[in-house]
């Protein structure tokens, strides 16, 4: 969390103006958030007296734990930011569960903002200010969340603003999920689910690509198939993509989608030959794009990409 807080004091009143950029709240708002105060503890200085002694030191075996997913981590800041403000008294174990959602409400309905118990912009953001900051680690845990799932390009400085917002709303889609572009239970569970099947990368050399002749990547991924092609063309068209590419090993891939979803995947080569049917498909602002889809034999896939021409 930012180490910058606002401390109730006297009668535990702590009072912002709601000017955050990105928050929709139609003019200037004074919110007053009541936080419980809390009391300080002066610290006595105690003298220590050292004494020699002989230590036999045993070496320990550690296992490294795994990386803590992000968005766990973002609903850790959500709970601990709440906790501060003196809404939330729950275990602060990154679940976005009833217990986390009660807590959002409270808070929304003492700043004077919609009871939905969903972390949107105006919430964050009122937070934020309510903290004392202009940005939180937990949008900042969300916007690396989006980056690794290729749907955020812009930079990870923890301010809910449009592109945050538009990311969350096209992974919202993507998954087919209310796209409100709200941060909520749903959404929070469908990030955490789909972060360990995140890409290596959303563009960039791939040593098994076939020349890159556009600079323009496309990686399928499926239990049937998985290979990175260097796209020889790639348009966007709407809310589409047609693109075709190679790679290495004779492999070559079409994808032919430019209304959106509806649209086909092809992939050829001397012993596979796979056709598909685009299910969902999302475009952000820099080019980059994701889509999944069905085979037609069956079984699902994945495609993440660039199209930057």
């Amino acid at each position: 969390m930012k180490t910058s807080r606002i401390v109730a004091a006297g009668a535990g009143l702590v009072t912002v103006t709601l000017l955050a950029a990105g928050c929709s709240f139609g003019g200037t708002e004074t919110v007053t958030v009541t936080a419980p105060t809390t009391p300080t503890t002066e610290t006595t200085p105690t003298t220590t007296t050292a004494t020699t002694a002989t230590t036999t030191t045993t070496a320990a075996t550690t296992t490294a734990k795994p990386a803590e997913s992000p968005v766990v981590k973002a609903n850790k800041e959500v709970q601990e930011d709440l906790a501060d403000l003196g809404f939330y008294d729950g275990p602060v174990n990154g679940v976005y569960g009833p217990r986390t959602t009660a807590a959002v409400k409270r808070f929304q309905a003492r700043a004077g903002l919609p009871v939905d118990g969903i972390a949107g912009p105006q919430t964050m953001g009122a937070i934020n200010l309510a903290l004392g900051n202009d940005s939180t680690d937990a949008v900042d845990l969300l916007q690396t969340t989006l980056k690794g799932l290729c749907y955020y390009g812009g930079n990870v400085d923890g301010i809910f603003g449009s592109g945050t917002e538009a990311a969350l709303i096209a992974f919202q889609k993507a998954e087919g999920l209310s796209a409100d572009g709200r941060y909520g239970p749903k959404t929070a569970v469908a990030l955490a689910k789909a972060w360990p099947g995140r890409p290596s990368s959303c563009s960039g050399t791939n040593p098994s690509g076939g020349g890159k002749p556009t600079g323009d990547t496309l990686t399928i991924g499926s239990p049937k198939f998985t290979r990175t092609f260097d796209l020889s063309s790639c348009t966007v068209m709407g809310r589409g993509i047609q693109a075709t590419g190679s790679a290495v090993g004779g492999y070559e891939v079409g994808l032919d989608s430019p209304g959106g979803p509806g649209g086909t995947l092809a992939i050829d080569s001397a012993d596979v030959v796979l056709d598909g049917t685009v299910k969902n498909i999302t475009i952000s602002v820099n080019g980059q794009f994701r889509a999944t889809g069905t085979f037609d034999s069956g079984g699902t896939w994945t495609a993440v990409g660039t199209c930057a021409n």
